[in-house]
């Protein structure tokens, strides 16, 4: 490692150590000039500034002008509180962070979304706090952040980490994109056969260690892939078995967690009929998307084992309900689709960090009269409401009464009146219910749209992470 690296780690460390205040950035940009490229510099500055220990792990030879995929950086684990620190200085920016994602132990996926002109752009960042994943015993983050180098504007590891480090990740993926076997194929060449095969060793125990890097060195890695992940839990087993069941005890309580505390957004879209519902939930699919793994759409009534229930149908039948005295009995049954179909449909969904939209909700039953005749039993859906778990955010469409008959003018004035009122109160004023004004053009009305459901995702991590110097302790005990 070159002798300027070395010093300028000793002085990071020595500044962490002596609790030198951190760097603040007042820096405001347009939503114009944001673009990955600021983002990332302003990222890598950032972290230099408030003396984060870091390197970027690989794939960095066009940074920070393109990024093949999510940036993967390593952190020192003493460094949360900076690290969070930089994401409260990137918001400033407009960079907000929309989604935490705990993916294994001491490992998180950071994404972003910010305004990028008219449109919205996305960004992951993966950061590790302790080791590699899995039962691959790779070079643990303090190993890593002891030898690194720099490179341009930010830092990398040094070679031979760096070839653990990208060789203990091609195998528990069990594939290598031809740019990492390119990559491994150099780092053979320079670091020579008896150090590659030495650090092979680290990772996979006999020979196997040896065809690895043969077919490192031929540029022919993917055959051996799978095969060298079966041989790597072995390694693991008989090197550090107590490290093994601990990784994977915690691995256990992180999925338990996934349940409870679910990385997911559930968003519900209310308003009357002509205010351009279904084009604004495409929209938001295709707007904050990145951000989750997955997405599902549903539609009032939610049709758990009704499959072919079209709304004129459920109508209908609701009235018949109604003539012969069974409204209650209809109500009592909605409640108990919907109260099954968010613990069976929805939450998995949300657990596995996904994006559920649902055009309308239970609460359809109070702002709709005409449709759902349910105002004889009024008390009754309301109490049922309360036990349905509702949406993290529900956005209310409203639109005056001539933009509505605009679009609808089968609609009459006074059914319009009271479809209006009646979703102004749906919520009973919960913090989690936005009423968003639909009259305007509908750029303005997707682009405020888009804005609430950001900063409800930036807001929801302040809640989960608390103040600065919060990150640390709240997951604590949590990987």
């Amino acid at each position: 490692m070159p002798e300027s690296g070395k010093l300028a780690n000793h002085m990071i460390s020595k500044n962490v150590e002596s609790g030198a205040p951190l760097a603040h950035w007042s820096k405001q940009t347009s939503a114009s000039s944001r673009s990955r490229e600021d983002l990332l510099l302003s990222f890598f500055t950032c972290l230099d500034r408030n003396h984060v220990r870091y390197c970027v792990l690989h794939s960095w030879d066009e940074i920070p002008q393109q990024l093949s995929s999510d940036l993967d950086i390593a952190v020192h684990p003493e460094d949360y509180q900076g690290l969070l620190f930089v994401f409260r200085l990137l918001k400033s920016k407009g960079y907000s962070l929309v989604q935490v994602i705990n993916y294994y132990v001491e490992s998180y996926c950071f994404r972003f979304l910010w305004f990028e002109g008219p449109t919205i752009n996305s960004l992951a960042i993966d950061v590790i706090f302790k080791h590699q994943r899995g039962a691959l015993l790779a070079p643990s983050v303090k190993l890593l952040l002891f030898s690194r180098r720099r490179h341009d504007m930010f830092w990398v590891p040094a070679l031979e980490e760096e070839f653990t480090y990208l060789l203990a990740r091609r195998i528990w993926k069990a594939t290598a994109p031809a740019r990492h076997q390119r990559r491994l194929k150099f780092l053979v060449e320079r670091l020579g056969r008896p150090t590659a095969e030495k650090l092979a060793g680290k990772v996979l125990l006999g020979a196997v260690k040896i065809r690895i890097v043969n077919a490192c060195e031929s540029g022919r890695l993917n055959p051996l892939l799978a095969k060298g992940r079966r041989r790597a839990w072995q390694t693991s087993l008989v090197r550090n078995p107590l490290r093994l069941t601990a990784d994977l005890l915690s691995d256990f309580i992180r999925l338990v967690r996934r349940w409870s505390h679910p990385t997911g957004l559930f968003i519900s879209v209310m308003g009357p009929d002509g205010t351009v519902k279904n084009r604004l939930i495409e929209h938001l699919v295709q707007a904050v998307g990145p951000a989750f793994d997955r997405h599902k759409l549903f539609h009032w009534p939610f049709k758990l084992w009704r499959a072919n229930t079209t709304r004129e149908q459920a109508r209908s039948l609701l009235v018949g309900l109604r003539r012969h005295g069974w409204a209650p009995g209809r109500l009592l049954a909605h409640f108990v689709e919907y109260w099954l179909g968010y613990w069976v449909v929805i939450r998995p969904v949300l657990a596995r960090s996904g994006l559920v939209v649902f055009d309308g909700y239970f609460n359809e039953v109070l702002t709709d009269p005409e449709r759902y005749p349910y105002e004889d039993t009024s008390w009754l859906a309301r109490m049922l409401r309360r036990l349905i778990p509702q949406p993290d955010l529900m956005l209310v469409l409203d639109a005056t009464e001539g933009g509505v008959l605009s679009r609808k003018p089968e609609m009459s004035s006074g059914e319009t009146d009271g479809q209006r009122k009646s979703r102004a109160t749906c919520g009973d004023r919960r913090p989690s219910v936005r009423v968003v004004n639909s009259t305007g053009s509908f750029s303005q009305l997707s682009a405020e749209a888009t804005t609430i459901v950001i900063e409800h995702l930036w807001q929801r991590f302040e809640r989960q992470h608390g103040p600065p110097g919060a990150f640390r302790a709240a997951n604590k005990g949590r990987t």
